[in-house]
């Protein structure tokens, strides 16, 4: 048996293996690319999410076994510290307010932090991003006028959503 990148190849076949079930977004990808090797060199490949390995090698015990261990493994995790900047606004907009404009830039056209709600998370009821705003609108400079048309727009996005 030879491990490899892809997975392992026993004799005359090869296994490519996602330990994920959930990862089956581009199955027809893979599927599709094993069947151009196979056809190719010859060999026997095949394609495994989660447990279907264990079944294919008739040992499905060790994938429970798996599962068993992994959320033994969870549980043992101590617990992990809540990321809030609204805990203490003042403290988290000194900390903030000078990162560089660019990087503000990114964070404010990232559609993803908004939409997928990081940035609710991080900022539980948008004090701080208000304080922000507020400080992106003192300033006399084009740039910063236009972080806060940004900044304002997101806020009001965040507290519909």
């Amino acid at each position: 048996m030879r491990w490899n990148i892809f997975g392992f190849i026993c004799k005359n076949s090869g296994i490519m293996y996602f330990i994920d079930p959930d990862l089956t977004k581009n199955k027809n990808y893979y599927f599709q690319e094993l069947e151009r090797l196979k056809n190719f060199y010859g060999v026997e490949l095949h394609l495994f999410y989660g447990k279907e390995l264990f079944e294919y090698l008739k040992k499905p015990e060790i994938w429970d076994n798996i599962i068993v261990w992994l959320k033994e493994w969870k549980e043992s995790l101590p617990e992990l510290p809540e990321i809030n900047f609204d805990t203490t606004p003042e403290s988290s907009f000194h900390e903030i307010k000078d990162l560089e404009l660019r990087h503000w830039k990114k964070i404010l056209e990232n559609d993803k932090l908004w939409k997928e709600g990081v940035m609710k998370a991080i900022f539980k009821d948008g004090t701080t991003l208000e304080i922000l705003l507020e400080f992106f609108k003192e300033q006399n400079t084009t740039p910063f006028k236009k972080l806060a048309e940004n900044l304002e727009e997101r806020i009001n996005y965040i507290k519909k959503g």
